[in-house]
């Protein structure tokens, strides 16, 4: 049990806590010496496995250990080089035009044979 006024007491047992008893100040502390809970190892689903696969090869070879490990198959298959890539991705033959940018113009209605305008309603008056 630690006292609450003692704040020595409390800085000795949270030492204690995240270095372990090898250490006993700050001053001997370093983040090799970090003692935290792991988090449990999540099961990833077949989905995201073979999503990670088909990204396996842009990971860098330092940050490989992060993931988790991908069958043999996967990682001696062959790379596929940049040329490969776009000869697979064909855009279509007859794609849409582009839209001009900005808000789109409004269609204007025409008047309609023997339609009054509003401007007749408010001229004067003939007799």
């Amino acid at each position: 049990m630690v006292d609450p006024n003692s704040i020595d007491s409390i800085r000795k047992a949270v030492i204690k806590d995240l270095f372990g008893q090898a250490v006993s100040t700050i001053w001997e502390a370093s983040v090799r010496n970090v003692q935290l809970l792991r988090h449990q190892i999540k099961e990833l689903t077949e989905n995201k496995m073979k999503s990670l696969s088909a990204k396996y090869f842009s990971i860098p070879p330092q940050h490989l250990h992060y993931y988790p490990s991908v069958p043999d198959a996967v990682a001696n298959a062959p790379v596929q080089s940049a040329d490969q890539t776009d000869e697979t991705t064909t855009t279509p033959s007859n794609p849409k035009s582009k839209r001009k940018p900005g808000r789109p113009r409004k269609q204007k209605n025409k008047l309609k044979p023997n339609q009054p305008s509003i401007l007749q309603f408010f001229s004067p008056a003939k007799q």
